[in-house]
């Protein structure tokens, strides 16, 4: 990306005016879009396929963006991850309502206060996956018809209602009859010992049956299997361990931020010796920190922070693969 001395750039993947933040690295840059979803960090190989990309894949990138700033961990875009986002699922119409809802929640400053919707027309397109402001409309008519929001007679101004608070509560426990943790973390012989002594047993202890993607058998492609596993789950659990800083478990940001946007609780975990290597604002939320001499401390404190945070499952004190 060419560096223009000025502190507004154009963004890679809509066009669009974003506001450069910092070079992080020789060819990779950080910037940030409201049509992109807020920040992300784009690598300088990535930047001409970025910007030839489909709209579709656009949108549903500008969602990934979004979703892993909700985590508080901006997106890093590279060549593979713009592979990866074209095989994501287009969400339903239902589903778009309830992302839209969502949005509106995290932009209300009081209770019964209303957002200004031609400020954040940029920022809604890219939490929604919609193309304009037309369909930014007529999914704000939908809502109003089902009595969510009230929205004024030029289509500025939207207040959430009670029962759009109603959908809103009934969102947050997604799931919630669910008795799967998916869990995240680096595929490598060297985590083998933590899961079998730590995360896995950890889980069962709350009461829970604990999933590994690499440990089902399947036909189907890893991305939309992943996708359907998080969809089916309770809680992920995400440990960030990996063998140094420049190798940082991408598919586990990606599966955590994933589970965040989806309203499904994540659980952090990573190796004491590599907190500090954790990407920027992530390391805001409370990971559990295991050593690897002690498996089974982190399988008592895990259980203990499921059954304090999500409650226990039906399992609890059984053996959960009966």
């Amino acid at each position: 990306m060419e560096d223009t001395g000025s502190a507004w750039v154009t963004c890679p993947i809509w066009g669009t005016p974003c506001e450069k933040i910092e070079q992080v690295a020789l060819d990779d840059w950080m910037v940030n879009s409201s049509r992109a979803g807020g920040k992300y960090i784009i690598a300088g190989g990535a930047y001409r396929e970025a910007t030839a990309l489909e709209e579709l894949s656009k949108m549903k990138l500008s969602r990934w963006i979004y979703e892993q700033n909700q985590l508080g961990e901006p997106l890093k875009i590279d060549t593979n991850t713009l592979e990866k986002v074209k095989t994501r699922p287009m969400p339903s119409v239902p589903e778009q309502m309830d992302y839209c809802l969502q949005f509106l929640e995290s932009k209300t400053e009081a209770l019964g206060g209303a957002v200004d919707m031609v400020s954040c027309s940029d920022e809604i397109q890219a939490a929604t996956l919609l193309k304009d402001d037309d369909e930014i409309l007529y999914l704000m008519q939908q809502s109003r018809d089902i009595g969510w929001i009230w929205l004024s007679i030029d289509g500025c101004d939207v207040k959430i209602l009670s029962e759009g608070y109603q959908r809103l509560e009934e969102l947050k426990k997604t799931n919630v009859t669910s008795v799967q943790a998916f869990v995240a973390i680096w595929f490598d012989s060297s985590t083998d010992e933590v899961w079998k002594k730590g995360l896995e047993p950890g889980i069962q202890d709350a009461g829970y049956k604990a999933l590994r993607i690499d440990r089902i058998e399947s036909n189907d492609k890893i991305d939309d299997e992943i996708i359907a596993e998080i969809k089916r789950s309770r809680f992920v659990v995400a440990d960030f361990t990996s063998d140094s800083p420049e190798n940082a478990r991408g598919s586990v940001y990606y599966e955590a931020g994933f589970a965040h946007g989806l309203n499904i609780p994540v659980i952090f975990t990573c190796r004491k010796d590599l907190l500090e290597d954790i990407h920027f604002d992530t390391r805001q939320y409370n990971h559990i920190a295991w050593e690897e001499e002690k498996p089974e401390d982190l399988r008592k404190r895990l259980t203990n922070r499921i059954s304090a945070t999500i409650g226990d499952g039906p399992y609890r004190n059984k053996n959960p693969q009966q």
